[in-house]
């Protein structure tokens, strides 16, 4: 009677301090009356949504722990506290609710949309919509569990344009433009169509209207990923996601996760810009690239990739400039396939 006494106390403690952080970090981002609506689970419904946490049900972990659950007889992903890492507890809650605070502002088709949260437990868990085909990284990195992870030529620039979109809204579309700081290929997420779902938004910040950056404290991101000049600077603008949105063209491009070390280069990012600056870049795309696509939407797609990397900020594109691009390289690349399509339907109709 006592321990559940202690339990009930500890559940109420943790609502109120995370319900007050969540209170405080939604003020502090101006939400307005358009945000979408958020649901609070309880712990005994995520208890019961994950069968008691049953090892069966993970889908990943790093800095959290994502179960597979049913809620609302709808399946869904279920974020909770992963193995221990080096930081506070205090880190944690907040890396956990921003993802709550940002999520709120954005409902845009190639987001991942959050249903809502756990606040009874120390660190507040998430319910997030269940994405059944793993992630962009997966896929070109062979970790996902189907026959082939090779995605085609078409669907990676379709993978990159889409999600362009996500981020040309979250930039462009809200009054208080919201930068995501956290963009890589394990944090875009397919969908049983291969529809790109950006997610992960622990790191985001929102930069306040009539200023021209957010003033960090610290660098944020992941290792490989992150704009050059913001880690000397700690100053979030735009360019920040449009650097990392570059990082991850170059990975669709090659192959290659940027943390992999090429001979006397540093990563494979280094390894395409040098590609590029001795006109050799056929010699280094993936295969798939090379047998799929043509010299003319190859190059252009390298050549937007180049400038979305440049060290500085003011050197690369919007990522309005960037979504553009894409699209016509898209519409490019769909052109030549239907055209391909249509000249080989002739000739069978000839052989038959």
């Amino acid at each position: 009677m006592e321990k559940a006494r202690h339990v009930f106390e500890a559940k109420e403690e943790y609502f109120i301090q995370n319900g007050a952080m969540l209170l405080e970090k939604q003020i502090t981002c101006n939400q307005g009356r358009d945000t979408e609506p958020i649901k609070i689970f309880t712990a005994k419904e995520i208890q019961q949504a994950t069968n008691n946490y049953d090892p069966n049900l993970i889908l990943g972990s790093d800095i959290a722990t994502i179960y597979k659950g049913i809620l609302d007889e709808r399946e869904v992903a279920i974020k909770v506290k992963g193995p221990p890492i080096r930081c506070s507890t205090e880190t944690m809650v907040d890396f956990f609710l921003q993802q709550v605070t940002i999520k709120q502002l954005i409902s845009h088709k190639n987001v991942v949309r959050h249903y809502g949260c756990c606040l009874e437990t120390e660190i507040p868990m998430l319910v997030l919509e269940f994405i059944p085909n793993g992630t962009l990284s997966d896929h070109l990195h062979g970790q996902c569990n189907m026959i082939t992870c090779r995605i085609s030529w078409l669907d990676r620039i379709r993978i990159a344009t889409e999600t362009s979109y996500a981020l040309c809204y979250m930039h462009y579309g809200r009054l208080r433009p919201i930068i995501h700081l956290d963009v890589k290929s394990s944090n875009i997420f397919l969908d049983e169509f291969l529809t790109a779902k950006l997610s992960n938004f622990g790191f985001a910040v929102s930069i306040a209207p009539g200023e021209d950056f957010f003033q960090g404290s610290s660098v944020e991101g992941t290792y490989g990923y992150v704009d050059p000049e913001y880690q000397v600077t700690l100053q979030v603008t735009e360019k920040c996601d449009v650097y990392s949105f570059g990082v991850v063209l170059v990975e669709v491009l090659i192959g290659h996760h940027p943390s992999e070390m090429f001979l006397r280069h540093n990563n494979s990012v280094d390894y395409f810009v040098l590609s590029m600056e001795e006109n050799r870049i056929f010699q280094i795309v993936a295969d798939v690239v090379l047998g799929q696509g043509s010299n003319e939407d190859i190059q252009a797609f390298a050549k937007l990739a180049l400038r979305c990397v440049k060290n500085k900020g003011d050197e690369r594109p919007s990522m309005r400039e960037v979504t553009i691009e894409l699209r016509r390289i898209l519409q490019l690349v769909r052109s030549k396939d239907s055209k391909l399509s249509n000249e080989t339907g002739s000739a069978l109709t000839r052989l038959a």
